[in-house]
This record gives structure tokens, sequence and C-alpha cells, in this order.
């Protein structure tokens, strides 16, 4: 990768440098002798660090932001009608409704399916996934 690349990557990822000399130092770092290039290694280790680094506000923001994509932007809960909307704009019409409630239920903990999926169900599941 291109070191000129690096801020356009990290912003791409939602990690953008918090200022010119940070960007510079990660330059700096990951492109020692100055060749204008880094290794994928390097700029994974890059990320990995800024990732850890984010705060729990921001990691807030983040989970809010993804349950809103899901509820199209109101306060929810997730509902059998969102995920429906989800597969058809994704073009997974393999997956049935059956599939759909279930995930419901692993999410709600079983909990009647009308009641849907809250935000900090929702929190659970993407931390238990790993996602968050």
């Amino acid at each position: 990768m291109r070191t000129k690349d690096v801020r356009r990557a990290l912003v791409a990822l939602g990690l953008p440098p918090d200022s010119s000399s940070e960007l510079s130092s990660i330059v700096a770092a990951v492109d020692p002798t100055s060749t204008g290039f880094l290794t994928y290694d390097a700029f994974v280790s890059v990320a990995a660090a800024k990732l850890h680094m984010r705060g729990d506000d921001a990691l807030d923001a983040e989970v809010d932001a993804a349950y809103r994509l899901f509820t199209q932007g109101s306060e929810g809960p997730i509902t059998l009608n969102h995920l429906r909307r989800i597969t058809r704009d994704l073009k997974e019409d393999n997956v049935g409704d059956d599939l759909l409630k279930d995930m419901i239920r692993e999410a709600n903990g079983g909990d009647v399916l009308q009641k849907g999926v809250t935000l900090e169900q929702f929190r659970d599941v993407m931390s238990r996934a790993g996602v968050f």
C-alpha cells in the first residue's frame, strides 16, 4: 500500500487520524525508511491499535448507528418487518420468515416475537458475535 493512501484507508474504516501530526507519526512508524510504501501487516497493526484506543462513547455511537440502520432511524425495537426489509435490500431471497423469527427470539432471549429486539439486546448480540 502507498503511504499516501494511509489516511484514506483509515477514514474508510472509520478510524481517521486525529490530526496531521498523528498521520505523520503513523506514516513514520510504518515506513521508517521513507520508501513510500507499507506492508499490509503494518497497516493492520495501525488499524488495530486505533480500534483499541476508541473510547466507549465512540463504540456506543457506532452501535446506535447500526441499530438505527435496522429500524430506519426509529427508536426501535427491531421487528420482523425490519429484518424482512434488510433481507430484501440485500437480495437475500433464500432467508425465510422462520429464520428471521429465530433471529429475533435469539436476540431477545426467547421473549415474545412481537416485542422485537431492543437496543440493549442488539448491543449484547453484536458483542457476543464480536462485531462491537
